[in-house]
């Protein structure tokens, strides 16, 4: 197969996007066969993974980062089109979230997830419009459809109608853990994160529900002197400017509730490695990353239980309601005083992290992208009514 492979998000700074688009990328090249080429198109300046370049299957051509509409109707059509007069035509192309406006070539669309058709207040009214438009007609006309999780292949075939068998799961992978630096953790202590501590990780997004996560500790650590000598850390930039977090912690002790924004890997390392808990108790997930993260580096999770977190941490983690503070407080205090709970979700979770390597992502990529190449390049649009 000639595949052509966008990875401008590689970079972008939108830390889901970024590990998504990067473990696919190798992934492909892990599990590709050695007469597939792979053609990436990278933003200029961004460091790509070194598996990835060093590989003589792949070339690389480098752009400057354009706005989404800039880059899926000018920049990526462009870039096809290019390969195309060059007699490198792809068999497929891959693209993350949205299809190039015109192309030729048979599209492999990821999807992550539908939180946008399901959340009316989780998206300014534009953004929310905009994916609902062009990710409902794209889906249509894809070559084949990617997304993450069982739960978000399901729930693309039942909420656009798509055939089942144009929809493929490629699930992310879980990074094997890094080697802490002391330096960084020194920097850390130094702006308030110091054990013992509950983590929160990922984006300031209203579907994470970290506002509730807040309330919660900061009740139980009233009520339960076990708790008192807890910080909680919210490690991850806001979306679209909210402040609904900061509101949550008005008023509480100082050095209880630490915000850090956005953090390095190396910050990440130290983080996961050094909480007692992580909690992440989102209400629409189409994985959930940073539990099986968490679980990698021995720490126990506490997590909702719904959407695809059930599946993804699948008898490896305190699982709660993620609307239900009483289960919440439950759920921490479980995990914070209970040596043995605690014990058993981190043995549990190190083999349910370990089940996410590259070569599955890789696997599941490389069969999607083979069943578009010599059939009808649109298998997802067919309907159930058909």
């Amino acid at each position: 197969m000639i595949i052509a492979f966008d990875a401008t998000a590689i970079g972008s700074g939108l830390g889901g996007d970024e590990t998504l688009v990067s473990g696919m990328l190798r992934g492909l090249v892990l599990c590709s066969s050695p007469v597939d080429r792979v053609h990436v198109l990278a933003s200029e300046g961004v460091r790509l993974p070194e598996d990835v370049t060093s590989d003589q299957r792949v070339s690389v051509q480098r752009v400057r980062r354009r706005a989404g509409a800039l880059h899926f109707t000018v920049v990526l059509p462009l870039w096809l089109a290019q390969l195309g007069r060059r007699h490198l035509r792809p068999d497929v192309v891959v693209t993350n979230t949205h299809a190039p406006l015109a192309t030729q070539v048979p599209v492999a669309l990821m999807v992550p997830d539908l939180s946008f058709e399901h959340l009316d207040g989780a998206y300014p009214w534009a953004t929310r419009l905009r994916l609902k438009q062009l990710v409902r007609r794209q889906v249509r006309s894809a070559g084949v459809v990617l997304t993450i999780s069982d739960f978000s292949r399901d729930d693309l075939v039942a909420t656009y109608a798509l055939d089942p068998a144009g929809v493929h799961v490629v699930p992310l992978t879980v990074d094997d853990p890094g080697v802490p630096d002391p330096e960084v953790r020194e920097a850390l202590t130094g702006r308030g994160v110091a054990a013992p501590y509950v983590l929160y990780l990922g984006n300031l997004h209203p579907r994470k529900n970290v506002p509730r996560l807040i309330r919660a500790f900061l009740r139980l650590q009233a009520r339960d002197p076990r708790v008192a000598g807890h910080r909680l850390v919210v490690a991850g930039r806001p979306w679209f400017g909210g402040t609904a977090e900061q509101k949550a912690a008005h008023g509480a002790a100082e050095g209880s509730v630490v915000f850090l924004e956005r953090v390095s890997d190396a910050e990440r390392e130290v983080l996961m490695r050094d909480a007692d808990v992580l909690a992440y108790l989102s209400t629409f997930e189409g994985f959930g990353l940073p539990p099986l993260e968490a679980m990698a580096r021995g720490t126990a999770v506490l997590a909702s239980d719904v959407t695809s977190i059930p599946e993804v941490c699948s008898g490896a983690a305190v699982l709660v309601p993620p609307t239900d503070d009483a289960a919440i407080e439950a759920g921490l205090l479980q995990l914070l005083t209970d040596d043995a709970a605690r014990a058993r979700c981190v043995e549990a979770g190190l083999g349910r992290a370990a089940a996410y390597d590259l070569a599955r992502t890789g696997r599941a990529l490389v069969a999607a992208l083979g069943s578009v190449v010599g059939r009808d390049p649109s298998p997802a649009a067919r309907l159930h009514a058909a």
